[in-house]
């Protein structure tokens, strides 16, 4: 259904890489993409290499921000407003004719202009009563929770973003996939995760979408994951694949000691089927 990224960069090949294998894998109908920190010649040569025909792109301020939004040629998808915070659009299904709004968000870095952002959110949820979508980077937290190392976060700045969340009317979509979707990429005691990331979404829109499900994907390329919305039969059918590797593991502090037990309890090495059964122990402890 839709793909959202804080993407911190399109310059960097590695991320456009991904960016493509995920388009290829999930097929989504609608990507939305935040800090993409590139002109606007090379937002437009991205769209076509992910196939898209459809896309509007929203210039930075210097060389930090830009948004980006594509949608697929069959999306019947009306853009009504945007700015250097926001993407906002309204789709008609095909088949059923039922009328919703997107909007892609991004919230300001900086927490002194965070006002400011929840009064973009403010003005437009007094602009329409339709079913209403609305997911991308809020650089918040609703509670002590969504946050693992660091400094604790002002009560009153996730009170502010609850107070919004309330006024707009939104639930929180949830998630599958691992917990935070923010990392600082500092070593032991400075790292520092959050949930920065995530989809809220209108009653009257959850229960038209009442199967569609978010998936925090693994990524590596950026210091924030990516966003899956989607049904939940088109996630259980597309995530079903052989064990590979997720670098982000790594930042997992168990994950040395996992792979370590696995082959120090392992004491042939040499023999080709005591390997083969390591690996295989290996593979079922990490992905559990």
């Amino acid at each position: 259904m839709a793909l959202g990224w804080n993407f911190r960069g399109l310059g960097n090949p590695r991320s456009v890489g991904m960016l493509c294998s995920l388009v290829r894998r999930w097929d989504p109908e609608v990507v939305f993409l935040s800090e993409t920190k590139m002109m606007i010649a090379g937002v437009k040569k991205l769209k076509m290499k992910l196939g898209f025909v459809n896309g509007l792109y929203v210039q930075g301020k210097g060389r930090g921000g830009g948004l980006a939004m594509y949608w697929k040629k069959e999306v019947n998808l009306e853009i009504k407003s945007y700015s250097r915070h926001h993407i906002d659009a309204v789709v008609v299904e095909e088949e059923s004719g039922f009328k919703w709004r997107l909007t892609g968000f991004y919230e300001h870095l900086e927490t002194h202009q965070r006002k400011e952002s929840w009064r973009y959110l403010d003005t437009l949820n007094l602009q329409f009563t339709l079913p209403w979508l609305c997911f991308g980077d809020f650089n918040e937290i609703i509670s002590v929770e969504e946050k693992l190392g660091g400094a604790p976060r002002p009560q009153n700045q996730m009170e502010a973003f609850r107070n919004i969340i309330h006024r707009c009317g939104f639930k929180d979509l949830g998630f599958s996939g691992f917990e935070f979707t923010w990392c600082n990429q500092q070593e032991g005691s400075d790292r520092v995760y959050l949930r920065l990331d995530r989809a809220f979404a209108t009653p009257d829109w959850i229960e038209h979408f009442t199967n569609v499900r978010v998936q925090h994907l693994e990524d590596t390329t950026s210091d924030h994951c990516p966003l899956l919305l989607a049904d939940s039969h088109a996630l259980n059918k597309r995530g079903k694949r052989g064990f590979l590797f997720e670098a982000i593991w790594t930042r997992q502090a168990d994950c040395r000691g996992l792979v370590e037990e696995v082959w120090n309890a392992n004491n042939n090495l040499h023999d080709p089927s005591s390997f083969s059964v390591g690996l295989k122990m290996c593979a079922d402890n990490l992905a559990k």
